[in-house]
């Protein structure tokens, strides 16, 4: 008996050993192609985030339909009914992808669009471009694209199956919901600079990894009911080594323009070898200079700090201070999305959503935090760092004035030059947009 339990920990031992083993190389491989294709370009990490997106949302309406699969019992419409099913599933798909990343084509359009275009924009009557009329009426196209799946999907109500349709009306909406929405705020932070891209995926890759290893090595208190693997151990463990890693992470982030600079010129496709990524100057919060102790302790504790330490400033950017704030929800909210999808397989007696990763499982087992951190990251962003300094990316400008009036955009025209003698600026006007406008 005592060498066949043996032999079952020896074998015990080795299956851990190659999980591990293929685990590890899965995500070396994982990292490398992350790595390359971030620092190619903007471009292709759009183009990944898509991918991704891409690969959930089929990987989940495949779970779907293998979960309803005794909803699907054989009859003379079931086939047609699938097929109908799987029409509108994809077709609601790539509805919503075109509202999302045409969205951000608009944006990029109008700040490129040649001032011979925006002529032709600006006067009324004027031919535009297809390009030009698809950006200024993209939210209403998006929106009658829905509808025309709608009323696909209610000509196609089958008696006896509504409940069957509409739960998958319900799922589909769903999934392409979850899985569009990490793909436009993975690109939103994207268009900010690739640093925001960058440092919130590779914040909870971190919080992931040291969670599993020191639940490994120190595990031993539960954490959740609904996934017993988590331990405190590595939870806490994976908390501090997260913060640890956001503020290295920060600091040697931040000293690349490529990283810190919105996409700009041949950034996109050329990535780090890029001119505009040579010449585009570091702005805030990328600054390093002294900031004062109270800025972190607050002025209760600040002073009381200084008096036991000596120490009054510290000398770092606003970035590495916004890097705890980032670590902080990787390591302490956005595990709660791995949970959540934990709790969501047990509840459907399944162990991984899809097996397209070797020791992983799915794109959406690994996407499952990264699901509510690009969206936390994004409102974060937009919240306490672009729109306190006022930025914004000429696209969103432009797009916020599209449609404007003749009379108003002369007034914004008039505010605008107010506001650049006030400044003291000087500033090159393109003759042909000046000529439209005063005449």
């Amino acid at each position: 008996v005592s060498i066949d339990h043996a032999k079952r920990v020896i074998e015990q031992g080795r299956a851990r050993w190659r999980s591990l083993r293929q685990r590890t190389q899965s995500t070396l491989l994982m990292l490398a192609a992350a790595s390359s294709i971030t620092v190619g370009g903007h471009a292709y990490a759009m183009m990944l985030c898509f991918a991704v997106q891409f690969a959930m949302a089929k990987e989940l309406f495949a779970f779907v339909s293998n979960a309803h699969a005794e909803e699907n019992a054989p009859g003379e419409d079931t086939a047609a009914l699938r097929r109908t099913t799987t029409t509108l599933r994809w077709y609601w798909f790539w509805t919503l992808s075109f509202a999302v990343y045409g969205r951000f084509a608009k944006y990029l359009y109008l700040g490129f669009m040649s001032a011979k275009e925006w002529n032709e924009l600006l006067q009324n009557g004027a031919e535009v471009s297809p390009g030009a009329w698809l950006a200024m009426h993209h939210t209403f196209l998006s929106y009658c694209a829905y509808l025309v799946g709608l009323v696909y999907f209610v000509l196609t109500l089958r008696k006896g199956r509504y409940a069957y349709q509409f739960a998958q009306f319900a799922w589909t909406h769903m999934i392409v919901a979850a899985t569009t929405m990490t793909g436009y705020f993975n690109v939103s932070n994207l268009l900010e600079g690739m640093i925001w891209f960058v440092f919130p995926l590779f914040l909870v890759i971190v919080n992931d990894i040291m969670a599993y290893v020191f639940g490994k090595i120190f595990g031993k208190t539960p954490l959740i009911k609904i996934s017993p693997n988590k331990t405190w151990e590595g939870f806490l463990g994976a908390f501090v080594s997260t913060l640890v890693a956001a503020l290295a992470m920060a600091s040697y982030l931040q000293k690349f323009s490529y990283f810190t600079c919105p996409p700009s010129g041949d950034m996109y496709f050329r990535g780090i070898f890029s001119r505009s990524a040579k010449i585009c100057a570091p702005n805030e919060p990328f600054i390093v200079s002294d900031k004062p102790i109270t800025m972190f302790l607050g002025t209760v504790v600040g002073p009381l700090a200084t008096k036991l330490t000596g120490i009054a400033t510290v000398r770092c950017s606003m970035f590495m201070v916004h890097s705890l704030a980032l670590g902080t929800f990787a390591s302490a909210v956005a595990p709660f999305g791995g949970f959540f999808a934990s709790g969501f397989k047990r509840a459907f007696k399944i162990k991984d959503f899809a097996a397209t990763i070797p020791g992983h499982g799915g794109i959406t087992d690994r996407m499952d935090c990264q699901v509510i951190n690009s969206c936390f990251s994004s409102l974060y962003l937009s919240n306490f760092i672009t729109h306190v300094g006022g930025s914004l990316t000429l696209g969103a400008l432009l797009t916020k004035i599209e449609l404007a009036s003749d009379a108003h955009i002369v007034a914004l025209y008039n505010a605008l030059t107010k506001m650049i003698e006030a400044r003291g600026l000087s500033v090159g006007i393109d003759p042909s947009i000046q000529t439209i406008v005063q005449t």
